[in-house]
């Protein structure tokens, strides 16, 4: 699960997202258009850590209650809902060529856009490159960084899928 390293991390995050993943959507639809690979969205889930099967099929039986309910029933399902574990909703993107398949993590590569060094396991900074001295978004740094790691992402993942080999690692950044 994503944690900010301050409040203020969290408050900017909240700015930037939401561009950072239009923008890494806009970058993809831009490449894949020049790949000769089939390319797919799928959404999938992420349960958090320790979920068992039976809090997963407890949380899908709730929500499909959820979705037929009366509106007296929906505040009870929903605090049963609150108790359970959440999944985390996951797009990725799937290329195909031949019998070769990569995929990239949008949410992933969103992150990696909006945070400096962003690593999972640790508390996401914002890049404070991506805002001006104001506070507001730097459009032109948040396209050119979107755009670059789009285009090191797919090079990466086509590549690996290709030949096996690992990616490089200035491919990564």
């Amino acid at each position: 699960m994503l944690t900010f390293a301050s409040n203020r991390d969290q408050a900017q995050a909240d700015q930037l997202l939401q561009p950072c993943l239009i923008r890494v959507i806009d970058n993809l639809r831009k490449h894949t258009e020049t790949l000769d690979w089939h390319s797919e969205y799928l959404e999938q889930v992420q349960w958090p850590r320790g979920t068992t099967e039976a809090q997963q099929r407890q949380v899908k039986a709730l929500m499909a209650e959820l979705d037929q309910a009366p509106p007296a029933a929906v505040a009870q399902i929903q605090q049963a809902l609150d108790q359970l574990p959440t999944p985390m909703p996951i797009y990725e993107l799937r290329l195909t060529r031949g019998p070769y398949t990569a995929s990239l993590n949008l949410w992933d590569l969103c992150f990696q856009v909006c945070f400096q060094n962003f690593d999972p396991e640790q508390p996401a900074v914002v890049d404070p490159a991506l805002l001006d001295p104001k506070g507001d978004i730097d459009w032109i740094t948040l396209d050119e960084k979107a755009k670059a790691l789009v285009a090191a992402s797919l090079a990466a993942v086509t590549r690996l899928a290709v030949c096996g080999d690992p990616p490089l690692p200035e491919a990564i950044e």
